[in-house]
């Protein structure tokens, strides 16, 4: 519908457009003007001068003025009545060019067309009986549907809306009505060769025209070059009519040279054959090749032509291409003298040879065996591939292997090897329709190092890609199938797998390039439940795995070497070790909210250590997988692979797999890691380039589905740690999958990395966990990684002095007990203190107890000192703590140590008071001194229920008024004074204030602190 709307369309835009040209005064009429005051003049050629024609509009009458060259417009018609829209000029004289235009004489201002002009023939055409429309389709020139056809005689007929139609036979051409004479002309065209029409522009090359005084066509001799819109060739229409000129036509066969296959090295010749179908003689102007490298040309038609003869010329192809096989093409064009027409022959030819040797294959490595791969090729030496063959060479032998061309039409063909001899080479050769082309260079397999381990939960048994994803199987026997959950040893030496046959059982197998073990099996599910997540601690001593319990995902940890299965915890799931190798991270169900991600002990209870700040998790069943240094979880969700880490809330993600992830599994070195998708297609991913467009390896065809992958790379194990270091800590590794000669270089806590051997020794650890990563390099230049996590405790214990309880006492030992807190645990104490006397400085340390285990001890104390105890604490790691703060006390001055500073004072003696004596008064006003320096004062005095009161006096200022009456008898109380702000030296006074009551003091002691 759209195609002939546009059809349509096209149809009324050219009659427009014709009517335009040919009689622009007929386009009026078209838009429905119904008053034209300005007349549209065109000029026409005539057998007896220049014809003018215009359009009627609204004058009373007309004229025709002529000008020629630089003078003045002439009137030429003398007044012409308003009816007349034709005059003939036959004063013009043959050869001679004017310029024409049309007054209209109205009732107000005259009215004047624009002018035109015209150029009189030197001679008027005869008339004559060549009457033909000869069209040359140019059909060798490219697609056109348009036929070679001559028809006669024509027909023209009168002009209708600025159109006139020439038919002959089934050739018809509408065109301009009216053309202003000989010469050169583009305008719209409508061509139609029996039931087909195209509108297009022709452009006209008009030798002799006129036309009788009333518009007729009388004589037409003009050569017309088209293209229709849907056709690659331009043809070429002869029109003759009521003419005495004749024309050349050429008819060339065949339309096309096909050479067909051409074998490298040899020629071959066509010939063409050129026929003059018209009836005057074809001038050959230049016959040649537009390229002219494959092609020659043998030219037997000389300079001319004669109507009716043929002549022949020959085309000869040879390859010259540097490539020796291929598809030609070239173009020969014929040009005829006086004239724009080219006609072009189309040459095309295919080389073709013997493929030649390609480039040596690749061979891909796996543990166990080798890819073969290549770039398939549909056609070499320019025929189709029919197969290949593999050339092994070992030995100085060689054997071939026959291989059909792929089926599914993929980019690579590849063969798999399994368990190929040591030092076999490779080479390819390719077999076309011509036969077998020479043999690539050769390629050996490098050394097998690493592979992708991968499970389809068919009896097709354990399978293993090389890093570009070609599949090979393995060489297992008497093994246990299905295989579905799997997991690497960190070495890269060994796999865990689950097999689901009779029984849901846990197995590790020994599997690397020097052989494969016997399986092992760990655990069998006491239900038959599901066992998955499988994920091997990076000690390699531990697989923890995901089996569910009531309802709900519990995580269990099992040694690697065998032995009893660990609940951890349940409502957790998707385990992933951390790299300290005592760590999980699971999806933790145990929130009152959404489920998230949480870093838990890998023991019983699995005790939550961390809750990673990214507000997410893994949905049910999707992979969960933490780098192996330790920076990222990487988890599934739909297509996506998505990031967190311990430090932010941000989560990254991957763009877009081709299907759900399956499941992740990282590369051992860190930073890239492998996904599967539930279509079953390999990718692998940058973690620090997440905008990168997943890499897709190679899609080998598959008929089953894959369930997981395990990346295995040889490297280095670094040997179980304890839970907590100090501040150095010696780290072995294990290098024996790594070659002879391997070096070694270790870092820690950010330390830069130094070359080292196993046990290293790292040292200057921080307090915290501290990255430790081992680098190996390999004699071959190979590179692997290993990394560990390792606590450390590098600060001392905070100690305290817990014991005694008092400020001051009257017993001559004091029991000072000290206590320390420690993440690693206590070692010993040091213990130290320093006296003062009642009136002089602190003394240096005295450090009575060092590097002792006990917690407490007795200290004699001398009277009329202060004590000040402190302690510091070592940990089983030798970090030694910093010095508590003091625990201070003192022991009084005996009562006879004071100066009675007034009489009334009485001296007594008896066991019962400190020291065995006291000094005593009853009356009022009575005074004891000393000179001391302090800033705690503690009074010892008897209390009683008819003792007095005492007034305490530092200098003149009054400290306390000391009440010493009390309900009972006491003897050697210690009675503290408010402590000063600062430090007192000077004479304290002890003053009586009660009369008649007993004041009996019994010491005085003093403290600086």
């Amino acid at each position: 519908m759209r195609r002939a709307r546009k059809s349509a369309l096209f149809r009324t835009a050219l009659a427009a457009a014709l009517a335009a040209i040919t009689i622009p005064f007929i386009a009026h009429a078209a838009f429905g003007e119904e008053s034209v005051t300005t007349p549209t003049a065109q000029v026409f050629p005539t057998r007896t001068g220049i014809g003018v024609t215009w359009d009627q509009v609204d004058a009373s009458a007309y004229r025709v003025e002529r000008k020629q060259g630089t003078t003045d417009w002439q009137d030429i018609s003398g007044s012409l009545t308003s009816s007349t829209t034709t005059w003939i000029d036959e004063s013009l004289a043959a050869g001679a060019t004017a310029d024409y235009r049309v007054v209209a004489t109205t009732d107000s201002e005259p009215a004047t067309s624009a002018e035109v002009k015209a150029t009189r023939a030197a001679e008027a055409p005869a008339i004559g009986d060549v009457d033909v429309l000869a069209l040359d389709a140019n059909r060798s020139a490219g697609f056109t549907w348009l036929q070679n056809q001559t028809e006669g005689p024509v027909t023209a007929s009168a002009p209708s809306d600025g159109t006139r139609t020439l038919t002959a036979g089934s050739l018809k051409l509408k065109m301009p009505a009216l053309l202003a004479g000989p010469g050169y002309y583009e305008v719209p065209i409508e061509l139609t060769q029996g039931n087909r029409t195209c509108m297009t522009t022709g452009a006209f090359r008009v030798q002799e025209l006129t036309y009788t005084p009333d518009l007729q066509l009388e004589t037409f001799a003009t050569s017309l070059g088209a293209s229709c819109p849907d056709t690659v060739a331009t043809a070429v229409l002869e029109i003759r009519y009521k003419s005495t000129n004749g024309y050349s036509l050429l008819s060339i066969t065949p339309e096309k040279l096909e050479f067909g296959r051409v074998l490298v090295g040899s020629s071959k010749s066509l010939p063409l054959t050129v026929t003059n179908t018209g009836t005057e003689r074809f001038n050959f102007s230049n016959t040649y090749l537009r390229v002219g490298t494959e092609w020659k040309l043998t030219n037997d038609c000389g300079h001319y032509l004669a109507p009716g003869a043929s002549c022949t010329l020959t085309l000869t192809f040879e390859s010259t291409n540097s490539y020796g096989y291929g598809d030609f093409s070239d173009q020969l064009w014929i040009f005829e003298s006086d004239s724009p027409r080219v006609r072009t022959v189309e040459l095309v030819a295919t080389s073709v040879s013997a493929p030649k040797a390609p480039q040596a294959p690749a061979v891909l490595p796996t543990y166990r065996g080798v890819t073969i791969a290549w770039p398939a090729w549909k056609t070499a030496g320019g025929t189709s591939v029919r197969g290949y063959f593999i050339h092994r060479y070992r030995n100085g032998q060689e054997t071939t292997q026959w291989i059909e061309p792929d089926p599914y039409g993929r980019s690579m063909v590849w063969y798999d090897e399994i368990s190929p001899q040591p030092g076999t080479e490779y080479a390819l050769s390719i077999v076309n329709e011509i036969g077998q082309g020479p043999v690539s260079p050769r390629a050996a397999s490098s050394r097998p190092t690493e592979q992708v381990a991968l499970t389809d939960g068919r009896p097709t048994e354990l399978m293993a890609a090389g890093m570009a994803g070609y599949v090979v199987p393995l060489d297992l026997r008497d093994s246990v199938t299905p295989k579905e959950a799997l997991a690497s040893a960190p070495d890269g030496r060994s796999v865990a797998y689950v097999t689901t046959n009779y029984e849901t059982s846990l197995w590790t197998q020994r599997l690397e390039p020097s052989g494969i073990g016997d399986p092992i099996k760990l655990w069998t599910s006491p239900t038959r439940a599901a066992i998955t997540h499988l994920t091997w601690s990076p000690d390699g001593t531990r697989i923890a795995f995901q089996t569910p319990e009531g309802g709900m995902p519990c995580v269990y940890v099992i040694p690697a070497a065998g032995g009893a299965a660990e609940k951890i915890a349940c409502d957790v799931a998707s385990p992933s070790w951390m790299p300290d190798a005592r760590t999980l991270v699971v999806v933790d169900r145990r929130f009152d909210g959404d489920d998230r991600f949480t870093r838990i002990q890998a023991t019983a209870g699995g005790a939550r250590l961390a809750t990673l700040p990214a507000a997410t998790a893994a949905a049910d069943g999707m992979p969960v997988r933490v780098s192996p240094d330790g920076r990222l979880v990487a988890f599934g969700s739909g297509r996506y692979v998505k990031f967190v880490d311990f430090t932010s809330d941000k989560v990254l993600s991957s763009l877009p797999l081709d299907s759900t992830v399956r499941s992740i599994s990282w590369n051992p070195a860190g930073r890239t890691l492998l996904t599967l998708s539930a279509n079953g297609q390999l990718f692998q991913l940058e973690s620090d380039n997440l905008g990168r467009e997943p890499y897709q390896l190679a899609n080998d065809y598959h008929e089953s589905q894959r369930l997981d992958i395990a990346w295995q790379r040889l490297g280095l194990t670094i040997a179980p740690t304890p839970a907590v270091v100090g501040t150095q800590a010696a780290i072995a590794f294990d290098a024996s999958a790594l070659l002879p000669g391997t070096k070694f270089t270790c870092s820690a806590g950010g330390s830069a990395a130094t070359a080292c051997t196993s046990p290293y020794t790292a040292t200057n650890l921080s307090t915290g966990e501290n990255a430790v990563t081992i680098t190996a390099t390999e004699p071959d230049g190979r590179v692997t990684k290993a990394f560990r996590t390792i606590t450390a405790d590098a600060s001392g214990p905070v100690a305290r002095v817990t014991g005694p309880a008092y400020q001051s006492a009257v017993a001559a030992t004091a029991k000072v007990t000290v206590a320390a807190t420690d993440a690693s645990g206590v070692a010993s104490y040091d213990v130290r203190y320093r006296r003062a006397s009642f009136a002089g400085a602190y003394s240096a340390y005295i450090q009575p107890g060092a590097n002792t285990t006990a917690t407490s001890m007795d200290l004699a104390v001398a009277a009329g000192y202060e004590y000040c105890v402190s302690v510091r604490a070592k940990d089983k790691f030798g970090n030694v703590g910093d010095w508590s703060a003091e625990r201070c006390f003192s022991r009084p001055l005996d009562d006879r140590s004071m100066s009675m500073a007034t009489t009334g004072w009485a001296r007594g003696s008896s066991s019962k008071f400190y020291y065995g004596t006291d000094t005593q008064t009853t009356a009022s006003g009575k005074a004891l001194t000393r000179t001391v320096q302090g800033k705690r004062f503690f009074l010892v005095a008897t209390r009683c229920p008819t003792c007095g009161a005492v007034a305490v006096y530092a200098g003149n200022k009054l400290l306390a008024t000391v009440n010493l009456a009390y309900p009972t008898t006491h003897y050697q109380v210690v009675l503290g004074l408010p402590v000063q702000s600062t430090l007192f030296s000077g004479t304290l006074t002890l003053r009586t204030v009660s009369t008649g009551k007993l004041v009996q003091v019994d010491g005085l002691a003093v403290g600086r602190s």
